[in-house]
């Protein structure tokens, strides 16, 4: 049988004791739900961080899964996405990816008089949401348009092309992934194998232009050499073999607090890389 699931996200660190302190108010509410550790050590307040890890893990859960949030401020809030699970969080954005990729359905205030109002109410109303309590006990429906959602690029696609932006800065490889979905980049006509043209811009000046291909993995380019590939979280993915092309090719996006600023597009052209 399976076993109900928060799956929690926090800035306080590993030194902290956050998630003991959340794990054990969630066994209390809703006894053997599992609370999962994601990550407890995302920037402190980056909301667009936590909303970029969320649309690459969420689609890898049972649908109905509880996802909790306690980086950034904002009131708390309960949301729930189209496939029937849930991100309880602030409400500062950190929906804003997930919502996108899998469907937004609504949002409710979080009720402090079910809940509290201590700081812990968002990890009381998560376990209760696992547990199998209705989603309208966790308080009243919010207006349209309540609900924070960050500036994200829709994809444009046409035959040969696709322009969008970047979504998400992926460190630890030094990849980027773009808001362009890899069902959507069929639609281009680019394939396996094709020279393609990778150009950024941010406010309209050119930070990185270059020829490269379109490939299924870094391996099936020399160490070094830059590719486009179809990301794990549904994307499309830039990176180096064996390198970091955010360290080697594109630093400056290091130091700008939205990556989406960064706009790409991706040409298919025709010769010979040069």
């Amino acid at each position: 049988m399976s076993r109900n699931s928060v799956v929690i996200h926090s800035d306080a660190g590993t030194a902290s004791t956050l998630f003991a302190k959340a794990a054990g108010i969630i066994e209390t509410v809703s006894p053997g739900t599992d609370a999962v550790d994601a990550s407890q050590n995302f920037e402190k307040g980056n909301a667009a961080m936590v909303s970029a890890y969320l649309f690459t893990s969420v689609p890898f859960w049972p649908d109905g899964t509880v996802f909790l949030s306690l980086v950034g401020d904002g009131e708390p809030i309960a949301a729930r996405l189209k496939n029937g699970s849930y991100i309880v969080s602030p409400n500062n954005g950190t929906l804003t990816m997930t919502a996108g990729l899998l469907g937004f359905d609504c949002a409710r205030h979080i009720d402090p008089a079910l809940y509290g109002n201590d700081g812990w109410e968002a990890v009381r109303c998560a376990a209760a949401l696992a547990g199998g309590a209705p989603f309208d006990s966790a308080g009243p429906l919010m207006d349209d348009g309540a609900t924070v959602f960050f500036s994200m690029e829709k994809a444009v696609i046409g035959d040969g092309f696709a322009e969008g932006a970047v979504g998400m800065l992926l460190k630890n490889f030094g990849n980027l992934t773009f808001t362009i979905g890899t069902d959507e980049f069929e639609d281009t006509g680019i394939r396996t194998g094709d020279l393609i043209r990778v150009t950024f811009t941010r406010n309209g000046e050119i930070q990185y232009d270059e020829e490269m291909t379109y490939q299924p993995s870094f391996g099936y380019v020399p160490v070094g050499d830059p590719v486009v590939f179809n990301g794990s979280s549904g994307y499309m993915d830039i990176g180096l073999n064996m390198k970091s092309f955010i360290d080697e090719c594109i630093p400056q996006i290091l130091d700008c607090p939205d990556p989406g600023e960064f706009k790409v597009r991706i040409e298919k052209i025709t010769g010979e890389r040069k």
